[in-house]
């Protein structure tokens, strides 16, 4: 079962989104993974503070995407773990075979996983280039997520 947080995480990303790693869930739930959502949109001040982290701030570099760079920011993106089933503390261990049924069932969904930029725990819309074009970023600044959601005008995605 989602988390409140998670559920709440997923009110506010764009909605084709929202379903499709809902659907995810529930096929994972029915292989007895649970998967919480750990990150979901972002404003631009998130991003470029996770950017600085491991450059000018303490810690380990976890993202090479700037402020409106990442599909976070613009609401297309989220970030999940998958639960250990005795402790129900979020999996960390990429071999873990809840990792590998995320990523080998993402595509199903229509979603592309991060994987291929070690980025693991990101899941995003097949439909949105892995970086937001210069385009998109710019009505993001002038117009926020809801006009390009409306911009990029995201199918639905064919039910499993």
């Amino acid at each position: 079962m989602l988390s409140n947080i998670s559920k709440a995480r997923l009110q506010d990303v764009h909605p084709e989104l929202a379903r499709r790693v809902g659907k995810l869930i529930d096929a994972l739930a029915i292989q007895g993974i649970q998967i919480e959502i750990d990150t979901a949109l972002r404003t631009s001040t998130q991003q470029d503070e996770l950017f600085s982290q491991g450059r000018t701030q303490p810690g380990k570099i976890v993202t090479n995407a700037r402020g409106f760079q990442s599909n976070h920011v613009i609401g297309c993106a989220v970030d999940v773990s998958p639960d250990d089933a005795v402790t129900g503390a979020p999996d960390w261990n990429a071999s873990h075979p809840a990792w590998q049924a995320i990523v080998r069932m993402a595509s199903s969904y229509g979603l592309r996983d991060g994987v291929s930029w070690h980025d693991m725990p990101h899941l995003e819309l097949f439909e949105v280039p892995t970086e937001p074009t210069e385009a998109i970023q710019q009505l993001c600044k002038a117009e926020g997520v809801q006009a390009v959601w409306k911009e990029l005008a995201i199918p639905t995605w064919p039910e499993s």
